[in-house]
């Protein structure tokens, strides 16, 4: 098994952080060989941003996902820059917010509301972490929850956890109305 996984946003968006929290989630949750790269514009902050996650339980030679079996697009730049790169059967998460184009066939959020209605607007990447953890197989939600509880200061893991809370209930909910309409 190996699973190809790519974020894509800005700078600033938390892309990077968050797919570091899903490798250590895969890593720790289980006995899976991990790797996480990351590539940024020089400006970081506003300019383009990738991280990509590659998850084996074999050894990771190649360390990089040219075509990705899982997207995570944050802004419109990074699912324009990237959706070609993606699997024709790739798991595609799009934050509804920002990302305008025609979604059918992927599953959206609208992490940017979310996270804003929470008064929290830099919880975004949580909220769109909380939906992949749902979304993919053999990760455990406690675990990555346990990482961000790490990761953060006392003061503001919570709203994180409950931004990445979130994000899984509003995947959860929209796969549970997929399931009625089918």
């Amino acid at each position: 098994m190996r699973i190809n996984i790519r974020f894509a946003g800005a700078g600033g968006q938390g892309v990077i952080l968050a797919s570091v929290l899903l490798a250590k989630g895969y890593g720790l949750g289980e006995n899976y060989n991990i790797s996480q790269t990351q590539s940024y514009g020089p400006e970081a902050r506003g300019g383009a941003c990738k991280a990509e996650v590659v998850i084996s339980d074999e050894t990771i030679d190649y360390m990089k996902v040219d075509t990705a079996d899982v997207f995570v697009a944050m802004n419109q730049i990074g699912f324009n820059k990237y959706i070609d790169t993606v699997k024709k059967d790739a798991v595609i998460l799009v934050n509804s917010t920002l990302v305008d184009e025609d979604t059918n066939g992927c599953y959206a959020i609208p992490a940017t509301q979310i996270a804003e209605d929470m008064g929290k607007p830099f919880t975004v990447n949580m909220v769109m972490l909380g939906a992949l953890t749902k979304l993919l197989p053999k990760i455990h939600f406690d675990t990555v929850e346990d990482e961000i509880r790490k990761v953060f200061a006392a003061n503001v893991a919570d709203s994180n956890i409950e931004a990445y809370r979130r994000g899984y209930d509003s995947i959860a909910e929209a796969l549970a109305d997929e399931r009625k309409m089918a």
